[in-house]
């Protein structure tokens, strides 16, 4: 029962999320074969000596270091699915033609091609997230690096067993083998709803992320917190090996914890972590666990063998929890400081410093802690606690310097708004929710009362003739039990929860309410520039030409004409959907005729 409930946190919920989810969890697969197989091939296979692979790698990982934000920029620009799924294929035709590489200047183009593949890949996926995950993108990605190091285990253990046969034929199928989980993945990728590039708020320039000094410094303080992870494969196995005494076998045993630890808690770690002072708090924690881990690390070289195996098993496993910390701050600080028009170019510009932190990891980890030993390994858990503690007053600067709302703490609206409605049955409930009746009419073709509509920002509309609901899946909540309409916002909407606004009226005048959505509900009064968060289920009055943000997508209130008595209205309708499938703005359909 116990490990069923757990197999079933690393599953994703129906749909996008678990097609994205598989689509990962197979060609990471392929990635762990790929780790375990490339650099023998390489040398051994293809005849390369340390020195030319050694070299051209770190070439192209430099080319590749620096193409994440323009590739990110193409990204957001163009649609992340499209840049990730073309750059998986990419991938899939680097992994064929290392096969055919018989020259070290054929593996330098399929390596820069590669990388640079792989730059994109990792930047518009980045983007494709935010976008499946919606408001619960961190702890959808926490799942997804679960599904990553499961799948690259398998793969590990694949490309183990292939290895055992030594021949050029086993690891040319191991690169084939890759090729088609690249494919694999690419298709899957290829059948998610398409997402449209969100626009980019007016007078924006391009690089918007290479100009965000705080998010600079957070990638900066972040790559160094990433040297963490060449402590488990690097630095660790040749301290095992060469300065404790504990069995050899250890180094394997020391990558079995992490990896199973980071599959079986990464997911409940991450929803711990949601919004950007969570992030950071998560980043200070785990700098004081790497400090922790460090020195348990320190202490077990001079210890008999049992004591020593047993030390550093537990100072992996400590190391495993700031890891997991680590990784779910990175994934809200990344996905809420960004805007939403540039969630990869952001995952681009911090994936340069994580692509920097692993390219001189080697030499850091080498001279602190196999060059100084035991004092080095305290100096390196004293730089990642500092970095770690840095990271606060750094996310602090980035809060204010937003400028569109985060889900921090929320603001009220400032005293100069008109006063809200004291509730008399429930805190959310305006008034009953019943469908807005009309005067009787003495005759049939005079007006009713003028019904207001909800106008969005692409100038789909929908007629507010009774409460109602708005989200991007508001069908199920208690407000529609309670008989509110259900206003469905397209889902590609970036940002809402399912049940996101909710929209009253009372004594003609109309009212908004956050349902203590995840990214918040803000306004903007008429002829200002600064949006503001509004409290949680606290009715607000909504005025004449202000704007109302949920999510990425911006509604305003529109009078209408009178409506001519007999004529249908659209309340008719249970279910409302605005669709944006067509070029043309389009009045909100039922859910029934809706494709």
């Amino acid at each position: 029962m116990m490990i069923g409930t757990w197999l079933s946190t690393l599953v994703p919920e129906p749909g996008a999320r678990r097609r994205l989810g598989l689509g990962t969890g197979i060609y990471n697969i392929g990635t762990g074969m790929f780790m375990t197989s490339s650099v023998l091939y390489f040398t051994e296979g293809l005849g390369l000596s340390v020195t030319e692979v050694g070299l051209w790698l770190a070439v192209a990982g430099m080319i590749g270091l620096f193409a994440g934000v323009p590739m990110g920029h193409l990204a957001d620009r163009r649609g992340p699915r499209g840049v990730a799924a073309l750059s998986l294929v990419v991938l899939a035709v680097t992994m064929v033609g290392y096969v055919f590489v018989t020259h070290i200047w054929m593996f330098v183009i399929v390596t820069v091609v590669e990388m640079l593949a792989t730059a994109a890949s990792r930047a518009s996926r980045g983007g494709l997230i935010r976008r499946v995950g919606g408001e619960g993108a961190a702890a959808y990605r926490s799942q997804l690096r679960a599904i990553e190091n499961a799948g690259v285990g398998i793969g590990a253990a694949v490309g183990g067993v292939a290895l055992t046969l030594h021949s050029l034929a086993a690891y040319q199928v191991l690169f084939l083998a890759n090729a088609a989980t690249f494919l694999i993945g690419a298709w899957v990728c290829a059948t998610l709803p398409y997402f449209a590039p969100l626009p980019a708020p007016p007078g924006t320039r391009p690089g918007v992320a290479l100009r965000d000094k705080p998010f600079i410094a957070y990638t900066i303080l972040n790559g160094v917190m990433s040297l963490q992870y060449a402590v488990i494969t690097f630095a660790l196995p040749l301290w095992i090996a060469t300065q404790t005494s504990a069995p050899r076998w250890m180094v394997g045993a020391v990558l079995l914890v992490n990896t199973f630890g980071v599959v079986a808690l990464q997911v409940w770690v991450g929803r711990k972590v949601n919004t950007v002072r969570q992030g950071g708090a998560a980043m200070r924690v785990a700098g004081v666990i790497f400090l922790v881990a460090c020195g348990g690390v320190a202490v077990a070289a001079n210890l008999p063998a049992w004591a020593a195996a047993a030390v550093l098993l537990v100072a992996v496993a400590v190391h495993s929890v700031g890891e997991m910390c680590h990784a779910a701050a990175v994934f809200a600080l990344s996905f809420e400081l960004a805007p939403a028009h540039a969630q990869s170019e952001y995952v681009g510009l911090q994936d340069m410093g994580l692509g920097a932190a692993f390219a001189v990891a080697p030499a850091v980890l080498g001279a602190l802690c196999l060059g100084i030993g035991q004092v080095g390994w305290l100096l390196l858990g004293g730089l990642l606690a500092a970095a770690g503690l840095a990271t606060v007053p750094v996310v602090g600067w980035a809060i204010r310097s937003r400028p569109f709302p985060l889900s921090t703490d929320p603001v009220p609206v400032p005293d100069a708004e008109p006063p809200t409605v004291v509730l008399a049955t429930a805190r959310f409930a305006v008034r009953p929710p019943a469908r807005r009746q009309a005067p009787s009419l003495p005759a049939t073709g005079h007006a009713r009362t003028p019904l207001e509509s909800v106008v969005l920002d692409d100038n789909s509309r929908f007629t507010l003739d009774r409460d109602c609901v708005v989200g991007r899946y508001p069908h199920s909540c208690d407000a529609v039990r309670r008989g509110l309409r259900p206003i469905r916002i397209d889902v590609r909407a970036d940002g809402m929860s399912r049940a996101h606004l909710e929209i009253r009226r009372v004594d003609g005048r109309v009212f908004i309410i956050d349902r203590q959505s995840r990214n918040g509900v803000s306004v903007r009064p008429a002829g200002q520039t600064q949006w503001t968060r509004i409290a949680p289920w606290t009715p607000i009055v909504w005025l004449p030409g202000m704007s109302v943000r949920i999510g990425s997508r911006i509604l305003r209130l529109e009078g209408t004409a009178a409506v001519i008595a007999g004529a249908p209205t659209p309340s008719s309708a249970p279910t409302v959907h605005i669709n944006r499938a067509t070029r043309i703005p389009v009045a909100a359909t039922s859910e029934r005729t809706a494709p």
